[in-house]
């Protein structure tokens, strides 16, 4: 399974992404003016006509912003572009640069191992000479003096979002620039979508949003009442991602996003900069939340797991599917109003099950592993799905 795990500026397409409901009212505040020129210039190094050369010193402003402290309760945006609304994030990790790396850029670990609530799966198509592949990026820190820049493509389906329930599959440009500044290594990576995402489908989260068990229907348009019929689309999306040691010791990392989104129906936008924040929020506390977990497997391990179910075949595959499906149902049973009342008709309808492709069924499979690993299910419950390797805390570098 040859997926880039994480590339989450990218992909973490804000959880209420085309909500067009109401968000808390907090105060907006634009981006420094030397934050923003920092901005401008990584804009144009991702995309068909990004490929002007990388230079350092034109995002020291930005960097400063990330470093520095902000003022409580307030988002910060950035310019628009082309009517799309923005929004900046962060949160700082407990774990070196390097083995955060190794989690979350790692071509043999799936993009959800860290992302669970945003992604449902993502895979590196392409990569632009003169690399041949996507590189192990930790393998080249300490970072040089000449800044890497790594470019390529890549397809991302997400969740479902937290009010319409649709997901979304589209394709990305893609930059990756290490580099160091002030004696600290820095990853920032870029997105820029390709075209406008495939229509809109119904998903539907089964249980609390943080119990990462989903179901997609495949059928076009929204899953709430109402507006089911939409056709919604996400027009637009680009990202800055920014991973930087917080001091050159390299004990912690700060992780900080620049995220613009434009989205809905009938060439109507309707997401706020307060939905990209809201959803920027739930990808962020859900990286936190893993990489700090005492019961985090060792990069290894999650390696194994996703090469164990790489090799099964179609149908080992499919047979382990309508195990899953047996399971998912057994957990919506138990909520309140049972599964009728949580799942959709399209759940029992056979033709629909079939119909997932291998990359989606690889996905159920190792995010159950990944839940078994930190605790969030019993074991007992995917013993038949999966085979675990013994559990076991994480060593630094994996």
């Amino acid at each position: 399974m040859k997926t880039l795990s994480l590339f989450f500026a990218s992909v973490a397409l804000t959880g209420a992404l085309l909500s067009s409901g109401p968000v808390n009212a907090a105060e907006e505040v634009r981006l420094p003016a030397d934050a923003a020129a920092g901005v401008q210039h990584l804009l144009s190094l991702v995309g068909p006509e990004g490929r002007e050369n990388f230079q350092p010193e034109r995002v020291a402003g930005l960097l400063s912003f990330v470093y520095g402290p902000k003022r409580p309760g307030m988002i910060y945006t950035a310019e628009p572009i082309e009517g799309s609304a923005s929004a900046y994030t962060e949160v700082d990790v407990n774990m070196g640069l390097k083995p955060l790396l190794q989690y979350t850029f790692n071509p043999d670990v799936p993009w959800f191992a860290t992302t669970p609530s945003s992604l449902r799966w993502t895979s590196w198509t392409h990569t632009d000479p003169p690399w041949t592949q996507l590189p192990r990026i930790w393998e080249l820190l300490p970072a040089g003096e000449a800044p890497q820049v790594i470019r390529g493509m890549e397809t991302v389906e997400n969740t479902p979002d937290l009010f319409s329930g649709a997901y979304y599959r589209y394709d990305l440009y893609r930059t990756l620039i290490l580099f160091r500044h002030e004696g600290r290594n820095v990853l920032i990576s870029l997105s820029r979508q390709k075209d406008r995402s495939e229509v809109g489908k119904k998903g539907y989260i089964v249980g609390k949003d943080d119990d990462w068990s989903y179901f997609y229907s495949g059928e076009p348009g929204l899953s709430v009442g109402g507006i089911g019929w939409m056709s919604s689309y996400m027009f637009d999306s680009v990202g800055i991602a920014v991973y930087a040691e917080k001091a050159p010791s390299g004990a912690a990392v700060r992780t900080a996003n620049v995220k613009w989104v434009r989205g809905g129906w009938s060439n109507i936008n309707v997401i706020q900069n307060g939905h990209i924040h809201k959803g920027m929020q739930r990808f962020a506390q859900t990286l936190k939340s893993i990489l700090e977990s005492p019961r985090l497997p060792a990069v290894k391990v999650l390696e194994e797991s996703a090469a164990q179910v790489a090799r099964l075949s179609d149908g080992e595959l499919r047979h382990k599917i309508n195990l899953y499906r047996a399971i998912l149902l057994s957990r919506a049973e138990k909520l309140d109003g049972g599964a009728r009342k949580h799942l959709p008709g399209s759940f029992w309808d056979d033709g629909v099950w079939a119909g997932m492709t291998r990359p989606a069924m690889e996905a159920v499979l190792v995010l159950e592993s990944l839940k078994a690993h930190l605790g969030k299910i019993p074991l007992e419950e995917i013993r038949e799905l999966v085979s675990l390797p013994a559990l076991q805390r994480p060593q630094q570098g994996g």
